[in-house]
């Protein structure tokens, strides 16, 4: 999709050699009874903006395969086909997409997951040297394959989820010379196993009066150690690695 934001990564490039020819063929041709999954996603600022659907789609019938690091041994897996769809805005900052579920081809793809959300696209009005940082959002899964991890919330039906979120501020000094603007929620992307789902609605909620900030110190100094600073001027123990989204979200702030 874009490579701040792709939560699976370069594991699915093809490496391998297909099982059913040299190159795995990833046209989707669905068939025109098919079914469609529905997203919508309601834009919650004018300084976001929802990313375009990352869609990640299984064929078990062209296999490929890889050598094991562990023991040199073969190993036969699907292959996997991961395409973006570009959200389009509907009436006021409603902004829809559909995915085909049967996606057909030589290779008889079928939907195993999306990746929705949004991300910052300006970040001045809270701090002139911000740059956008990484977007949040959810994950669906519609298979085993996908959720295989053993994280994902079971869910029959159609999905309605309103996330909140609260700024979160990194200011660099050592790492790289740029601040960061991204958002802070109970998690970076949510996960979901799906069953009977036809529709998904991403209402997400920003409230940038609670602004968390990570300040790294301007050098490195045994005992010295980054900053995470609550909303209401409360520091975070030394040594905490990521703020407290509860604390935060409990926080009232006039």
């Amino acid at each position: 999709m874009y490579n701040k934001t792709n939560a699976w990564g370069l594991s699915f490039v093809l490496l391998m050699v297909s099982g059913c020819s040299n190159a795995v063929d990833k046209t989707l041709s669905p068939p025109s009874d098919t079914q469609w999954v529905n997203v919508e996603v309601k834009n919650p600022s004018p300084y976001t903006k929802p990313f375009p659907l990352e869609v990640r789609y299984i064929s078990h019938e062209c296999l490929k395969k890889r050598v094991s690091g562990f023991d040199g041994s073969t190993i036969t897996e699907p292959s996997y086909n991961v395409v973006a769809i570009p959200m389009q805005q509907g009436a006021g900052e409603l902004w829809q997409g559909k995915v085909v579920r049967n996606g057909g081809g030589a290779c008889k793809w079928t939907l195993t997951a999306i990746n929705l959300g949004i991300e910052y696209t300006d970040a001045t009005h809270l701090g002139k040297d911000l740059v956008p940082g990484t977007a949040v959002g959810a994950t669906i899964a519609f298979d085993d394959d996908a959720s295989r991890n053993g994280q994902y919330s079971a869910v029959s039906g159609d999905l309605k989820l309103s996330p909140s979120y609260y700024p979160y501020i990194k200011e660099w000094k050592l790492i790289r010379k740029e601040n960061e603007l991204t958002l802070l929620g109970k998690k970076k992307f949510l996960l979901y196993r799906v069953s009977n789902l036809t529709h998904v609605y991403f209402s997400p909620i920003i409230d940038e009066r609670k602004i968390v900030r990570f300040v790294e110190p301007e050098k490195k100094v045994e005992g010295v150690y980054s900053k995470i600073i609550y909303p209401d001027g409360s520091v975070a123990p030394d040594k905490t690695l990521f703020p407290d989204f509860n604390k935060v979200d409990g926080m009232t702030i006039k």
